[in-house]
């Protein structure tokens, strides 16, 4: 199964299924499974309305997991990112929508419960669901 390392808080939000489009500089052709992995990085964030996404679900930045995957989804589009195609409020506050950039649909979201150790990778890369 393909998977994508993602930075905290937003890997956390993807499998919580409050987040379902990440953004990339680059395209990409693969549609299917996908395993979401969060990344070592923890990025702390001021933004009311996200902390309180957070908090809603037993969240907070200090206490984020990490190097784990946390879900399993599907990636079922890609499109580039123009002036009239940015998503409303509140996906909008969950990433970062460059004109230029790209936008990776997720669909069908599933949190791991538990999640499993993984070491994670740039771009997508492979992953083998343990038995």
């Amino acid at each position: 199964m393909k998977a994508i390392t993602l930075d905290q808080p937003w890997a956390s939000l993807v499998s919580i299924n409050k987040k379902n489009i990440i953004t990339r500089p680059y395209p990409t052709k693969y549609r299917g499974p996908l395993a979401i992995h969060s990344s070592k990085l923890t990025t702390t964030i001021f933004d009311p309305y996200f902390r309180s996404v957070l908090t809603e679900n037993g969240l907070s930045c200090d206490n984020l997991p990490i190097g784990q995957i946390l879900a399993i989804c599907k990636l079922a589009d890609c499109w580039l990112i123009t002036p009239s195609n940015s998503p409303c409020y509140p996906e909008y506050a969950f990433s970062e929508f460059k004109v230029g950039w790209y936008s990776w649909e997720l669909a069908d979201i599933r949190a791991l419960s538990p999640p499993v150790e993984a070491k994670g990778h740039r771009g997508l890369w492979d992953w083998e669901m343990p038995t």
